[in-house]
């Protein structure tokens, strides 16, 4: 495979993802080949490469004789991923503790700080990349690619097709809070109470996606008897 033609199929994968994750493509919309190449100025040949990738990454799904469709979420798959993120969150501040640097906590540190700064009234996608680039600078400190790769996943499947304003707007200075006393445990070195800590906030974090996702589907089901 050539070059250029590598990296047109990897820009069409990130540009389909991008669009999925700034909701100009919605959670159940069907992905129209021809709209999607007029979009992105590009033959069907990348876009079939990006959406059997995302495919693959069950961001999308195929539909037999109807099409592709962005994924949408739903509590059984939000409960499952916030299991697995959990336990890995938690090997993977156990394991940035033992490796972490000075300029990696102070990175992590501003990260904090910036997140905290962004201040506002409900949650947009501008908060929720704050939020996931903090959580991979602690994957990432783990010094654990494959670790790294499966959290970033998780994130991207959680994440990318909710609905993020309808996040609990309470979360927002609760969750700087619980970021700041991570940081506080990592800095100590100590495992036990970094551990608990993360995992209390995954947890908190769970319980408001599960929050926004029930008032989606109780504000989508009134929408049918206003009709």
């Amino acid at each position: 495979m050539g070059e250029e033609r590598k990296n047109l199929m990897e820009k069409a994968y990130r540009q389909i993802k991008n669009m999925i994750f700034s909701q100009k493509l919605a959670s159940g919309q069907k992905l129209i080949f021809r709209d999607l190449s007029q979009r992105l100025n590009m033959s069907k040949t990348p876009i079939m490469y990006a959406l059997g990738r995302l495919e693959q990454e069950e961001i999308i799904r195929l539909e037999p004789n109807q099409g592709h469709f962005v994924k949408e979420i739903d509590l059984n798959e939000i409960e499952d991923l916030f299991v697995v993120r959990e336990a890995l969150e938690a090997l993977a501040i156990n394991f940035a503790i033992k490796k972490q640097t000075k300029e990696e906590i102070k990175k992590l540190e501003e990260q904090i700080r910036q997140h905290a700064k962004y201040k506002i009234p409900v949650y947009d996608r501008k908060k929720l990349l704050l939020d996931f680039n903090l959580h991979l600078q602690i994957a990432s400190m783990s010094k654990n690619n494959v670790l790294f790769k499966q959290i970033r996943q998780i994130f991207e499947r959680l994440f990318l097709r909710c609905r993020v304003e309808r996040m609990d707007p309470a979360r927002l200075a609760v969750s700087s809070l619980e970021h700041k006393q991570i940081l506080t445990m990592m800095r100590k070195k100590d495992s036990s109470g970094a551990e608990k800590a993360i995992r209390n906030h995954v947890e908190a974090a769970k319980q408001s996606m599960i929050l926004s996702i029930s008032r989606e589907d109780s504000l989508d089901t009134s929408s049918l008897f206003e009709s």
